[in-house]
């Protein structure tokens, strides 16, 4: 498991959301390659006013149409808050709601290199894209060797040693109908409490199955037989029987996966000649859904085994 952090720069930013957002940027020698670290952003509000104590400079700054009126009102003040924001520049400064920047703010932009862009959209729906960008792009994350399908809307990650068959199982289980999201490289990363799981740019729709090569699940089952993320919800750890020891028989005691400080249900599924594995990921997966219906088989047998004891302890006949 390689843990990481996706990078990001005002110039991948600005590419991704130039059209989105209909940025326009302002003129001047922006720094593009100036390094975004934080996945929140900033409306100056009081900071206009000198109280920079709550001043986030490694955060992108939104101004919206309060802030924007201020600062052109501001007439000398305005200039000790440029002088501060300079000793401090932030990565990014968006204007909203297509206003003009005023000329405070745009002094901001020249002497610190600090890229200025301007959109038409309102403030909120301005913010509202930047969050869920820098959220995808800057959450911490791990690559982990397995391969993440969506069993009857489950997402579903299987583990195990090299060559022990996940991507062999990944294909029977994408053509009994279910879908693929990533075979051999899996990026996980944290979506509030949700662990979203995606493929790597390279293995996008790409299955490896030893014997045939590299095989398109896009082309060779369709689009719905892929999914771009998935959220990971159970984990399946494929192991050789043989090196197994005791496995759980009553399906009580699921492990817990842990990473990026969450954790998700774990069984381990022994392999061997003559064992389905994907009829066994599939039942994996159809047996955490009626859990969660609030079916549990291995219960109502130690419930059945209870009162059969209850009984005969009692006196009376067993069924």
């Amino acid at each position: 498991m390689d843990a990481n952090r996706g990078g990001l720069t005002v110039g991948e930013l600005l590419g991704t959301l130039e059209s989105r957002l209909e940025l326009q940027l302002a003129p001047g020698a922006a720094d593009l390659d100036r390094p975004i670290v934080s996945r929140e952003i900033q409306k100056p509000g009081l900071v206009l006013t000198g109280l920079f104590d709550y001043y986030q400079p490694e955060r992108v700054q939104v101004f919206g149409q309060s802030e924007v009126r201020f600062l052109a009102h501001a007439g000398e003040s305005a200039a000790a808050v440029v002088a501060e924001y300079c000793r401090r520049p932030p990565p990014l400064l968006v204007v909203t709601r297509g206003l003009a920047p005023p000329e405070a703010l745009a002094a901001i932009a020249r002497q610190s290199g600090t890229a200025l862009v301007a959109s038409p959209l309102a403030t909120a729906d301005v913010i509202a894209v930047l969050l869920h960008h820098l959220n995808a792009r800057l959450a911490p994350r791990v690559t982990v060797h397995g391969d993440l399908l969506e069993i009857h809307g489950l997402g579903v990650l299987v583990l195990g040693e090299s060559g022990i068959g996940k991507s062999e199982c990944a294909l029977e289980l994408v053509a009994r109908g279910h879908r693929l999201v990533a075979d051999d490289v899996v990026e996980i990363r944290t979506q509030g409490d949700r662990l979203v799981g995606t493929p790597t740019e390279l293995s996008r729709h790409r299955l490896e199955v030893r014997g045939l090569g590299i095989v398109d699940v896009r082309h060779m089952f369709g689009v719905a037989a892929v999914r771009e993320s998935v959220a990971i919800e159970q984990v399946v750890e494929l192991v050789r029987l043989e090196e197994g020891g005791r496995f759980d028989r009553l399906g009580e005691s699921a492990q817990a996966w842990e990473v990026l400080g969450r954790s998700r249900p774990m069984f381990r599924i022994p392999v061997a000649p003559g064992r389905n594995t994907a009829t066994l990921v599939e039942l994996a997966a159809r047996r955490e859904l009626l859990q969660r219906l609030g079916i549990n088989a291995a219960r109502e047998l130690r419930e059945d085994v209870a009162r059969r004891i209850a009984r005969e302890d009692a006196g009376g006949d067993s069924p």
